[in-house]
């Protein structure tokens, strides 16, 4: 038996098992739409059909797009606690065990306890998740310090997700150059804010990071793709599952 990850967006839920081996990879790797209307309802139903074959997987760890505490989730304009307060009621019941954390911090557990990045587990490192908005997860020694926001820094008086989410290429009709000139901007605060030693950018665009990264800069930190991409998500709120379970040893 694995381990199953789900991963929230703002406008679908990635899922998938994920197994643990010499390498890690996901199996059955997918995606659901959100409808945007009644998204609480929407979430809610979408979660509850994703998780009624839990029994099926030794653990499920799940990544929400708001602050994840011990004791619940802040709710947005989704109810994001309630939402979990139901999938954690059922889960009990089925007597499977069960993780959340928030969806940025879970990509970034995914790529920091990647079995090739030894040296992401060294000094600060700090992933940002490039999607609808800008999350990030941000790393001393390899542990985790959760719930950072800099998707929030104020830039040209917008929070940085509005400003330089991968969204906004196609929103404002960007050029890749004119994306990566606000990115820079981005990475300009965080290197200020948190002097980190690498910088990791996830998300699907993360593809691309060929094509944008001549037009990027740092002052200290070294600049890398994330190696999972878009199943980043996926991939660390299993990982974070099998942790929590006592299930993984952290490299």
């Amino acid at each position: 038996m694995n381990y199953f990850g789900i991963d929230i967006g703002c406008t679908a839920i990635k899922f998938g098992e994920v197994e643990f081996g010499q390498e890690i990879k996901t199996i059955d790797f997918d995606m659901k739409l959100i409808p945007q209307t009644q998204r609480t309802e929407k979430y809610t139903e979408a979660l509850l059909d994703l998780i009624s074959s839990a029994q099926n997987y030794k653990g499920i760890g799940i990544g929400f797009p708001s602050v994840v505490w011990e004791h619940g989730i802040m709710n947005l304009d989704i109810q994001f606690d309630d939402i979990w307060q139901k999938v954690d009621s059922i889960l009990r019941e089925k007597q499977v065990p069960h993780f959340a954390l928030n969806d940025a911090d879970a990509a970034g557990f995914a790529e920091i306890y990647n079995p090739g990045a030894a040296e992401y587990r060294k000094g600060v490192t700090i992933v940002l998740t490039l999607g609808t908005g800008i999350g990030s997860g941000l790393f001393l020694d390899g542990k985790l310090l959760p719930n950072t926001e800099f998707g929030m820094i104020e830039i040209k008086g917008m929070w940085a997700e509005h400003y330089a989410a991968a969204s906004v290429l196609r929103r404002d009709n960007l050029t890749l150059q004119e994306w990566a000139a606000r990115l820079q901007e981005v990475i300009d605060q965080v290197e200020i804010i948190v002097s980190p030693d690498h910088i990791l950018l996830g998300g699907g665009i993360s593809s691309d990071f060929e094509d944008y990264h001549p037009y990027l800069t740092t002052k200290y930190a070294k600049l890398a793709p994330a190696f999972y991409r878009n199943q980043a998500g996926v991939i660390g709120a299993a990982m974070y599952a099998a942790y929590r379970s006592d299930d993984y040893i952290l490299l």
